[in-house]
């Protein structure tokens, strides 16, 4: 009788010494699931900055048209085009959860911001399209520019329009990537819970 005791009680102790590790197991993964959630976050805040600087530069540096030739109001309107994308971009990245809030919040927060995110190209082509439409017709109406370099400016403008299309949505295909990768780690977090 006193050896089954033994064996019990050693069997009692094992089970306890596998709970413990087995709490421990778990703590460790959910620390590294909320790492791993922290960091993507922080990767689409930093890129959330990144875009309101080079918004920023952009306004800035738009400026420098009236120096080359462009009409004013063309200048004005593509600075007010800028001003509205700026502050388009700065509410949608505001959506972005911070990094100390519940899950359910932070997983709302995600959502919203990829939705936002993702239906800006029904406000931002258009856009872009009046834009390209009237600096082509800047171009092409303006005595400043001499013959040759109308084509030439034209030419860039369309250069520019590939560049600045490729990159505009390699960057939207990594935002939204990430978007997706961020609730996946937020719902596997909730799992946890």
């Amino acid at each position: 009788m006193e050896n089954n005791d033994n064996i019990l009680k050693e069997m009692q102790m094992q089970l306890s010494q596998l709970k413990e590790k087995l709490d421990g197991e778990k703590i460790v993964n959910d620390r590294l699931l909320r790492n791993a959630y922290r960091k993507t976050l922080n990767g689409l805040q930093i890129r959330a900055l990144r875009q309101t600087i080079i918004g920023i530069i952009a306004m800035v540096l738009c400026l420098t048209l009236l120096n080359v030739g462009f009409s004013t109001i063309f200048v004005v309107a593509t600075e007010v085009m800028l001003a509205f994308c700026l502050a388009a971009t700065i509410v949608i990245n505001s959506r972005l959860p911070k990094m100390d809030t519940d899950l359910i919040t932070a997983a709302e927060g995600v959502r919203r911001f990829k939705k936002g995110y993702r239906d800006w190209l029904w406000i931002g082509i258009p856009l872009v399209i009046i834009w390209i439409a009237g600096m082509g017709y800047e171009i092409m109406h303006n005595d400043f520019f001499p013959a040759a370099a109308r084509t030439t400016m034209l030419l860039g403008l369309g250069v520019g329009i590939v560049i600045g299309g490729a990159i505009g949505l390699i960057m939207r295909r990594s935002i939204l990537n990430k978007s997706d990768e961020t609730l996946a780690q937020i719902e596997e977090l909730r799992g946890e819970d």
